[in-house]
């Protein structure tokens, strides 16, 4: 074995271990946590961050925090710097890159012998952190005040021991304190286990050994990343997409549009330019910089190999910029709440333009969001149920798959019984809604069909998508079939606006939904079945 061959062997060698670290603390998470939205669809990651601010290991959780953690853990180092053994700090702040402000981030250093190896940071959705309505995440918020507490960097964690008195006004303003209070002791636990695994790594190589080894590893990285780059043609690439915006029964919707030009340099870094995305809006879709960092990260892995580690080998080959006051990078206090539905088109739009510079990677868009979740408050709990999935657009080589998340996203469905279980409701249907996705030489996927019977009075909001125009075909394909929220009371049918927020339901009220299909690829030559 030559000298390059044993050291790139050594590399992969502390890369999977540094990944495999990262994993073990978002299980950690996942098994210590409370609420269903941690404990069975998994909205939380976790990430190992050099003394630099840039992430050695991303573990397999949402990617749309792919840019967070490491932005976070940058805007925090002067805070960080002060931080001694067993301290973590504590922030939900959109200015420091908190996706909204349900996502609470942990920073806690890793402090061997004197040598700081790095941090480890977490980031985990709390079901309730106050606001206007159960869920502090209101379709028609017009500000930032009106979804939640906002918490700038604190520490939480001082030498070990939790700081009672802050965690006590952190609980005194959610709807589900108990709830809060065991996630919180969970991401606190969570980031604890990463901190003791990443001193036992670093001892087994030596702070030496380990600060040379995580510098080769990132460049490493980013070489293998450059050299795949070469397949993208230099030059300047657009597209855009858009977001209807419809809160309201009574009004007609508005459209907010996102647009991402990529210029791709001779050496391969990509430059992103979103400051043709429309002005930020008094509504909830903003999308802070990190997130839409996040979604340019999540494109531009969709081109590279499986192989290749997630870490800042890839961050150093992006660079993304925005004016700031777009919804794409808005001035706070804008209300961010429900971002991921533009993110998602943020990163489809990215995937396009970036599918242009490529020419062999091409795909249809999507269900146009996440997922499509309603928000179900009732005299027991509060109910967020993100099980409401589309079809997925098809591409160039395949149909595209039925029923799943964005591939911003890699949230778990919450399974019908432990639902049924933990809220007054039936779950009475669930099937794929066939032939919603879009037709083509290779078919969109399906979407689904969801009838949810409540069984007590209870107050309903939702954040659904895609009810003017379905997921676009590309390459000559067709348009995925457009969703569709229904409230059915004593037979009578009334059609929901997509993102109505205050909703008085009554036992025996059903909900229907009917999420879209994907847009299908290319002309069509047949049938192509997207199941």
């Amino acid at each position: 074995m030559t000298g390059s061959a044993r050291s790139a062997v050594t590399l992969q060698v502390f890369g999977n271990a540094l990944h495999g670290l990262a994993n073990e603390l978002q299980v950690s998470m996942i098994r210590a946590a409370y609420s269903p939205i941690i404990k069975e669809m998994f909205d939380c990651s976790a990430g190992l961050i050099s003394p630099d601010g840039e992430y050695l290991a991303l573990a397999d959780g949402i990617p749309l925090q792919l840019g967070v953690l490491s932005t976070v853990a940058r805007e925090l180092a002067p805070l960080a710097r002060d931080l001694g053994p067993g301290d973590i700090l504590v922030t939900n702040d959109p200015a420091t890159g908190s996706p909204h402000l349900n996502d609470y981030l942990t920073v806690a250093p890793v402090i061997v012998d004197g040598y700081l190896a790095g941090y480890v940071s977490t980031l985990m959705h709390h079901a309730d952190v106050g606001g206007k309505t159960p869920g502090s995440m209101p379709a028609d918020a017009t500000e930032l005040f009106a979804e939640g507490m906002r918490c700038p960097p604190v520490r939480l964690v001082r030498a070990g021991q939790v700081n009672e008195e802050l965690m006590s006004v952190l609980l005194a303003n959610s709807r589900l304190p108990d709830s809060m209070r065991g996630d919180l002791d969970a991401q606190i636990a969570g980031t604890l286990v990463g901190v003791q695994r990443m001193t036992q790594l670093v001892r087994r190589y030596g702070t030496t050994v380990f600060d040379r080894l995580r510098r080769e590893y990132l460049d490493y990285s980013e070489a293998l990343v450059r050299a795949e780059l070469k397949d993208f043609r230099p030059g300047t690439y657009s597209a855009a997409r858009t977001l209807e915006l419809h809160h309201d029964p009574a009004s007609a919707a508005e459209l907010v549009r996102v647009h991402a030009e990529i210029r791709v340099a001779d050496d391969g870094t990509l430059a992103i330019d979103l400051s043709g995305s429309d002005p930020q809006i008094a509504l909830p879709f903003n999308v802070v910089l990190s997130n839409s960092r996040s979604a340019a990260l999540v494109a531009l892995r969709c081109f590279l190999s499986d192989e290749l580690p997630m870490n800042a080998g890839i961050e150093r080959c992006v660079r993304v910029t925005c004016l700031p006051g777009r919804v794409t990078n808005p001035d706070l206090p804008a209300p961010v709440g429900a971002r991921a539905a533009l993110a998602a088109l943020v990163n489809e739009a990215m995937i396009d333009a970036m599918g242009q510079a490529h020419g062999s990677i091409r795909a249809a868009g999507s269900s146009g969001g996440t997922t499509m979740p309603y928000v179900w408050a009732h005299a027991g709990g509060i109910l967020i149920d993100n099980s409401t999935t589309g079809g997925m657009g098809a591409t160039a080589r395949q149909a595209g798959e039925s029923v799943v998340d964005n591939c911003v996203t890699n949230a778990m469905s919450y399974p019908n019984e432990v639902l049924e279980q933990d809220h007054p409701l039936l779950i009475e249907e669930v099937r794929l809604r066939r032939g919603s996705g879009g037709a083509g030489r290779h078919g969109g996927g399906d979407g689904l069909v969801r009838r949810v019977r409540f069984l007590a009075d209870g107050m309903l909001s939702l954040r659904g998508y895609r009810t003017l125009g379905g997921p676009p075909g590309a390459g000559g394909g067709g348009e995925g079939a457009v969703s569709r929220w229904t409230l059915i009371r004593d037979g009578r049918e009334q059609v929901l606006a997509p993102q109505q927020t205050g909703i008085a339901t009554l036992p025996g009220d059903v909900l229907l939904i009917e999420t879209p299909g994907g847009g299908g690829f290319g002309p069509e030559e047949g049938t192509s079945d997207g199941a």
